[in-house]
């Protein structure tokens, strides 16, 4: 291999070694926003999801609702063919339903 090369090989090394090289500090706190312990969000896949105001339908019985006014803020409501911003909130809980109101998915973000 010719000489520049292996400077050149050896520069990109240096400066690699350099920029990944830990500095002692942490900043992992940092990046990681402070979420509050959640219950298991996944139990409500399969339930009818109550808008506010809304009378419980009927028929369906009151273990399997889910009232808009439990849900912990900040959240929102996925309905089918709706457009939905793609910023992220780690701490936003998405709740996404069916044309029946029924809750197909739930995730953060």
């Amino acid at each position: 291999m010719h000489s520049t090369h292996l400077k050149t090989l050896f520069t990109a090394a240096a400066l690699a070694a350099t920029f990944f090289a830990p500095t002692g500090e942490s900043h992992a706190a940092e990046s990681q926003p402070a979420v509050a312990v959640a219950p298991d969000y996944d139990q409500w896949v399969g339930r009818t999801l109550v808008p506010t105001g809304s009378p419980d339908p009927s028929g369906v019985p009151a273990g399997r609702l889910v009232h808009e006014r439990d849900i912990p803020e900040p959240y929102r409501i996925v309905a089918p063919d709706s457009f939905v911003t793609q910023e992220y909130s780690p701490d936003r809980l998405n709740l996404y339903v069916d044309d029946r109101n029924t809750i197909t998915r739930v995730n953060f973000g």
